[in-house]
Formats: C-alpha cells, sequence, structure tokens
C-alpha cells in the first residue's frame, strides 16, 4: 500500500503540471549565463538590431491540454536561451505532435511445479508540443 502512496506523490504531479526537455547550441560569441525572467519570446522577427547567440530546441509533452504544453514549452525554451546569455528567441517553428506510441502486450507463463502466471499491460504517450527558435542578445534600451 505504500507504494501506491509513493508512486502517486511522484507520478500523479508530473502527469497533471507535465515536463519539458531541450537543448541549444551555441553559434556565436560566448555570453555569460542570465536569468530566464529576461528572456523574451519573439513571434516575428525583430526590426531592431540583434545579434545570433544560438538555437534553441525543446520538445513538452505528459501534459492533458495543448495550452499547457505550449506553456511548458515556452518556459523550457526560455531557459536553454538564458543558459547561453540570450535575451530574446524568434521562435521558429512550433510543433504539434499527436499520440507517438500506444501499445499492448499480454504475457502467460507455465512451469512444471503446477505454476501459472499470466499478464496483462498497456502504455500510451500524451501528445508532445515541439518548438525551435533562434536565440538572440539585442540591447534593451533600443526598444524600450
Amino acid at each position: 500500500m505504500k507504494l501506491i502512496k509513493y508512486f502517486s506523490i511522484f507520478f500523479v504531479p508530473a502527469v497533471l503540471f507535465g515536463c519539458a526537455s531541450g537543448s541549444h547550441t551555441l553559434t556565436g560569441d560566448p555570453r555569460p549565463e542570465i536569468e530566464v525572467d529576461q528572456v523574451s519570446v519573439f513571434t516575428e522577427t525583430p526590426t531592431f538590431d540583434y545579434v545570433v547567440v544560438g538555437a534553441v530546441r525543446v520538445s513538452s509533452g505528459n501534459s492533458f491540454t495543448e495550452e499547457s504544453r505550449i506553456e511548458s514549452a515556452t518556459e523550457e525554451l526560455k531557459e536553454q536561451a538564458a543558459k547561453i546569455g540570450a535575451n530574446g528567441v524568434v521562435l521558429d517553428d512550433v510543433t504539434q505532435l499527436s499520440f507517438r506510441g500506444l501499445g499492448s502486450n499480454v504475457g502467460l507463463g507455465l512451469s512444471s511445479r503446477s505454476g501459472v502466471g499470466a499478464s496483462l499491460g498497456s502504455s500510451f504517450s500524451f501528445p508532445t508540443t515541439e518548438m525551435t527558435g533562434t536565440a538572440i542578445y539585442y540591447e534593451v534600451e533600443i526598444i524600450e
């Protein structure tokens, strides 16, 4: 019974709140890491001057709604940009992927000592949101 209790404590929040993973590639000059709240996301290419710092890619799943997957992916996008010192991300692509996998299995085992065992299992995955962007750095005074 304790196993179920601990399982629900760790598994249920992960399913409800989702998770995201990401990566970044430095293509410009190295910059010091900044705070995530200093990173802005642009859906269109800015008209002001900026330098490209790198590229960021994220994936978000384990969530029931598209809105929560996008929110989680956007936050991870900002985290990846902040790691390479970019204070902006220009979104290049946002992709909503439907369920990636669905499977089930059945097993039966017999033993010469009158043992019989059976198992039944299934698995599925939630839809995911994938985002790619160009990490940029711009002078904040320029756009204020």
